[in-house]
């Protein structure tokens, strides 16, 4: 006869809002629309250029490439997207490598600094805990 294995009890995982993180994935989207599309997310989700909101014709940035939304990409705003998607395939393939070494060093960085920041970010949850926020929101 099988022995029957008692069930561990199970932890409540956290479900909320990590802010360590958040600023992480925003660097990390910093990273691949600059080197990508050639403007920050916010501009690349909304479609502001430096002519306004959903102006396209390829715009060029300050680093020299061009300035490329998702409308573009997807071809809304009068184009079809085909040349903008061109683009984007042209500057990920000449910007793979500074795409590869921010990456990686904004991991690095961000790994370090979550060590070092033990105690404050320890500290900054009980004040969240005191405030009664544990279950929506962390450092």
């Amino acid at each position: 006869m099988a022995r029957r294995r008692k069930n561990k009890t199970r932890r409540a995982r956290f479900k909320g809002f990590n802010l360590w993180n958040a600023a992480e994935s925003l660097v990390q989207a910093n990273i691949l629309t600059q080197n990508v599309f050639g403007t920050d997310p916010l501009a690349f989700l909304v479609g502001k250029t430096s002519a306004g909101y959903g102006q396209s014709n390829l715009l060029h940035s300050n680093m020299g490439g061009v300035q490329i939304s998702i409308g573009e990409l997807l071809g809304m705003g009068g184009t079809d997207g085909a040349a903008q998607r061109q683009a984007a395939w042209n500057m990920a393939k000449s910007n793979w490598m500074p795409i590869l070494v921010q990456t990686v060093g904004t991991r690095a960085g961000f790994s370090v600094a979550k060590r070092l920041t033990r105690g404050i970010r320890r500290d900054m949850n009980k004040g969240i805990k005191m405030v009664g926020l544990q279950n929506e929101v962390k450092v």
